[in-house]
């Protein structure tokens, strides 16, 4: 197994990622509520473990950037 390479992110980059990671977030959080809505698609009832799942993903990303020390 190869050692994990550790990487520097500029402030700028890092701040464009936690932009980037909200709106991912913001944008499952929409499309969540609306496969709950409507179940009466089939098309929708099939899709929404995924959508619960990105959600679930999405949201430890965003709160991973929420989380981080201001002074970075």
């Amino acid at each position: 197994m190869s050692k994990s390479k550790k990487y520097k992110i500029k402030q700028k980059d890092f701040r464009k990622l936690e932009k980037l990671a909200e709106r991912i977030y913001n944008t499952v959080v929409v499309i969540d509520y609306f496969c709950q809505k409507q179940q009466e698609y089939e098309e929708l009832r099939n899709i929404t473990p995924i959508i619960e799942n990105l959600r679930r993903d999405s949201d430890k990303l965003n709160v991973y950037f929420i989380n981080y020390p201001e002074g970075f």
